[in-house]
């Protein structure tokens, strides 16, 4: 997959290309469906499938204050999309100017930037300065240069209709599985392993504290059952999403206790998935007691994904 940043002006020997649009915030079936719907146009037309998405999300700009948490960050999006056989990648820097554009703007910039043969949108996509570039002005748009627009309607399972705040919304609710089934695929991050208090350690449940990005979307508090890849190997966790009220901490941590493994993990790479949600995080009246309630979510850990293979991601 060909990555770009930024728009810029196309060479007379670029390959013509079928192009789609979004934050595709998490990449999930609904945003699978479009990249389809791209490919299968592509295929008709010996064109590239193509994606102009941004970073950060445009909100993040506009309105600070309800920046939403990102589902994938930019290198796990990448990582999706290539699985998902996209052709090319352009991430525009979403500024303040970025937003002033009008949709006449915002469209000959595009063709500027693309040999655009087609561009497929969601059924509510709009572009351009106050959303002026809706479906109608860009089918007209479209007629006027030489391509057509296809929309694609809306994804639900069962009753959900897949959506990235709904998926937020979800993992705020606990709700991994859930989740999961409007992704498409585990909920996952990937993080570094870095040095923390060594609590878990001394009580005989030696953690890896994971490090992840300032901007993430993490479920809400409490102890999971997950898969973390260590260099390629697949390893069962019970995973603590939280504060560690039993020792009055005040700072959001993800630590992982992966079983059956021993080893040194600082400064690894990782990969954790999320698989469900065992119980909330509570304090405890004493270490013993929280130390028996980790011995009882290492075994429902086992027990919780007895039922489920390591996940292909």
């Amino acid at each position: 997959m060909r990555v770009d940043s930024g728009l810029g002006v196309r060479h007379e020997d670029d390959t013509p290309v079928v192009l789609t649009i979004g934050n595709f915030d998490g990449v999930h079936l609904g945003h699978l469906a479009l990249l389809e719907a791209v490919e299968v146009e592509a295929s008709s037309r010996n064109a590239q499938s193509a994606l102009l998405t941004f970073d950060p999300h445009p909100r993040c700009v506009l309105d600070p204050a309800h920046c939403p948490q990102s589902l994938t960050t930019v290198g796990e999006k990448r990582e999706v999309l290539a699985a998902a056989r996209l052709g090319r990648l352009v991430v525009l820097p979403f500024t303040r100017e970025v937003s002033t554009w009008g949709a006449e703007q915002f469209c000959d910039m595009l063709r500027e930037a693309f040999d655009l043969h087609a561009l497929v949108v969601g059924h509510d996509f709009a572009l351009g300065h106050k959303r002026q570039g809706d479906i109608a002005f860009l089918r007209e748009y479209g007629e006027r240069h030489g391509f057509p627009v296809r929309v694609v309607g809306e994804v639900r399972v069962g009753s959900e209709v897949v959506s990235s705040s709904r998926v937020r919304s979800l993992l705020g609710d606990g709700d991994v599985a859930s989740a999961a089934a409007l992704l498409g695929r585990p909920y996952f991050m990937d993080a570094v392993v870095e040095h923390g208090e060594e609590v878990g350690r001394h009580l005989g449940f030696p953690t890896a504290n994971l490090s992840i990005a300032a901007e993430k979307c993490l479920p809400t508090p409490g102890v999971y059952a997950m898969w973390v890849r260590v260099e390629g190997a697949w390893h069962r966790a019970a995973t603590n999403v939280g504060y560690r009220p039993t020792f009055g901490g005040d700072r959001l941590t993800v630590e992982a206790f992966l079983l059956d493994f021993s080893g040194d993990l600082y400064g690894r790479e990782v990969r954790a998935v999320f698989v469900e949600r065992l119980r909330e995080e509570r304090a405890y009246a004493s270490v013993e007691e929280l130390v028996a309630q980790i011995g009882l979510d290492v075994e429902h850990v086992r027990a919780a994904l007895s039922r489920a293979a390591p996940p292909s991601l």
